[in-house]
């Protein structure tokens, strides 16, 4: 009954949010229309939030999804909340990935690969990006990293909350810029005064979110591990 009145309570919400067409609405897109890394010209709406996500109409026959790791590269968002909140316009909204057979719409708010190569510039210490053809095949699987495995990585980005580091696994971690082992040494420092791009840190895992997608580091050892377990170059 519980479960019920929760879903009776989001789907009223839902309601009341203003869709640019009806959802049968003959005018909406097909899903056969749109192409991989294409933008949509008109802004889309957020019809719902989850814990991974947005749900938002771009006047095509399915709402698509903005993964919450899809919405910045400059701020860590643990949820989509904290950008968005149900009937917000979403301008610049980009084709990540499109299944007319299964209704299915991924969405993106950050610059495609090719985007992101030729917009970068050498002079940005707050950016870094290099692709591998075949780096993918060579990565660790998410399921294969274990929470106190220590790792080197590479520092890759910088943000104002701490800074996303490769590890040679799936997907980058997150060192949060209070787990550096340097906080604190200068006060008032910010992150991207004793993090740097290009860096090399020892860290150490404190968290995995497999359904998330995402890896929390600390450069601080944690006191109960008795050596170094694995380096991933």
């Amino acid at each position: 009954m519980m479960f019920y009145k929760k879903a009776q309570l989001k789907s009223n919400r839902e309601s009341r949010i203003e869709r640019p067409l009806g959802i049968k609405d003959p005018d909406r897109i097909p899903l056969t229309s749109l192409e991989v890394d294409s933008y949509f010209e008109t802004a889309g709406v957020v019809i719902s939030l989850t814990k991974f996500g947005a749900y938002i109409d771009v006047g095509t026959e399915c709402d698509g999804l903005l993964h919450v790791s899809q919405i910045t590269r400059e701020d860590f968002v643990e949820h989509p909340r904290q950008v968005f909140s149900p009937g917000d316009k979403v301008e610049g909204l980009r084709v990540v990935r499109v299944s007319p057979e299964l209704k299915k719409l991924q969405l993106s708010l950050l610059l495609s690969k090719d985007e992101m190569k030729s917009s970068n510039n050498d002079d940005d210490e707050n950016f870094y990006y290099e692709e591998d053809e075949d780096e993918d095949e060579d990565r660790i699987a998410l399921e294969d990293v274990n929470v106190d495995d220590e790792l080197w990585g590479e520092i890759k980005r910088v943000t104002s909350y701490g800074s996303y580091v490769e590890l040679g696994a799936a997907v980058d971690g997150f060192l949060h810029f209070m787990d550096h082992p340097d906080f604190g040494a200068v006060k008032g420092a910010k992150p991207n005064e004793y993090m740097k791009v290009r860096n090399r840190v020892r860290v150490w895992v404190s968290d995995i979110d497999t359904e998330k997608k995402r890896i929390k580091l600390t450069g601080i050892r944690p006191p109960r591990l008795p050596g170094p377990k694995r380096e991933l170059r």
